[in-house]
This record gives C-alpha cells, sequence and structure tokens, in this order.
C-alpha cells in the first residue's frame, strides 16, 4: 500500500482529519492521474512499435506469400497505413493528455483531462478490436478469392464454407477474447485507478465547499 492510499484511509475513517492532509491528498491525488496516463501513453507506444516491428520482419523475411495480381495486397496495406495514422492520433491525444494532467494546478482543469482520457482509453480499445475483427473479415474473403470457388464442385464449396466459418469463429473468438483480457489488466485497471481519484478529487471539493458554506 503507497502513501497515498494510506492517506486516503485515514481520511475515509476521520472526517475531522486535518486539512493539511486533505491538501496532501490533493496533491497525491495529482501526481498519481499524471503517472496513470504516463504509462497509457508508454504502453499504446510500445504497441505500436511491437505492431511496426512485427510487420517489417514480416516483410522482410516473406513470412507472408504473396502472390502476383493480389487485389487485396494493395487494399490490407492501405488499411495498415490509415490505422497506424489513427493510433498515432490515439498516442499524441494520451500524450497531450499527459502534459495537461502533469502541468494543471486547476481541481476542474484536471476532471475534465481524466474524462476525456478515460474517453480516449475506450475509443482506443474498441478501434483495436474493430480492427481486428476487421482483419479476420478480409482474411476469409481472401481465402475465399484464393480457393477459385467457382471452379470446384458444390459439395467441396460447402464442406470449405463449412469449414472456413467454423476456423475463422473460433479464431475471432479466441482473439478478441484474449485482446479483451490484455486491455482489462492492462488499461481498465489504469482507467479504474483514474476514476478513483476523480471520485475522491470531486468528493473534496464537496467537502470544501460544504464548509465554505
Amino acid at each position: 500500500m503507497d502513501e497515498l492510499d494510506i492517506l486516503k484511509q485515514h481520511w475515509k475513517k476521520d472526517q475531522n482529519f486535518p486539512k493539511v492532509n486533505k491538501e496532501e491528498i490533493r496533491r497525491m491525488l495529482y501526481k498519481s492521474s499524471s503517472s496513470l496516463v504516463k504509462w497509457i501513453f508508454i504502453i499504446s507506444v510500445i504497441e505500436l512499435f511491437v505492431g511496426l516491428l512485427i510487420n517489417f520482419l514480416a516483410y522482410k523475411y516473406d513470412i507472408f506469400e504473396k502472390e502476383e495480381n493480389n487485389p487485396f495486397e494493395i487494399f490490407t496495406n492501405i488499411i495498415d497505413v490509415i490505422s497506424y495514422l489513427v493510433i498515432f492520433y490515439f498516442i499524441y491525444a494520451f500524450f497531450t493528455s499527459y502534459k495537461k494532467i502533469k502541468t494543471t494546478n486547476n481541481t476542474k482543469d484536471l476532471l475534465s483531462d481524466i474524462l476525456f482520457t478515460r474517453k480516449t482509453v475506450g475509443n482506443y480499445i474498441k478501434f483495436n478490436i474493430y480492427m481486428i475483427i476487421f482483419s479476420i473479415g478480409i482474411s476469409t474473403v481472401q481465402l475465399v478469392w484464393e480457393e477459385d470457388i467457382i471452379n470446384k464442385s458444390v459439395g467441396h464449396n460447402i464442406m470449405f464454407f463449412t469449414l472456413l466459418c467454423i476456423v475463422m469463429f473460433l479464431v475471432g473468438w479466441l482473439t478478441i477474447s484474449l485482446i479483451k483480457l490484455y486491455y482489462r489488466v492492462i488499461y481498465i485497471r489504469l482507467v479504474k485507478k483514474l476514476d478513483q481519484n476523480y471520485e475522491d478529487l470531486v468528493k473534496l471539493d464537496q467537502e470544501e465547499n460544504a464548509i465554505n458554506i
């Protein structure tokens, strides 16, 4: 248990806890919020570079076979570029939030920045999950294209589509489940701490306003 948690426990148990310690809690809540957003930014940057490294190694060592006149290759490259641009936007948004929270001395501004960061993290998670679903869909269509089903028998096509649907469903379900678990362990955990800081700051303001009335 860190110093902030100890102070918060005293504060919640004893409403007459000295005001100086409430100010100390406020200062530490500012610092804690800045640190949490900094970690969100760092983790997103690491994810970006890991993704770029994997793609670089895949193309360098020809892990994915390339076919001539494949209409999906250009399309997937365009989608990759667009997805990385969107990810760069999210990283920039996380960095901007971190800089704002780190330098602010105003509780109202801090609460606004926490809400913005929380919303941005939610959109970042949704975007990545949607991109995974989209990629699985494109891969499915590409497999159908490469199978040349027009020149195959009806029985072959029925078996092919049945197995393809089963395999892609299992792959998609497993992949999305693992990604959601990862985000729950990393991002949601950090966001929950931000939410707790938000609630504590609101409570501090409400108590101070009640005293001043």
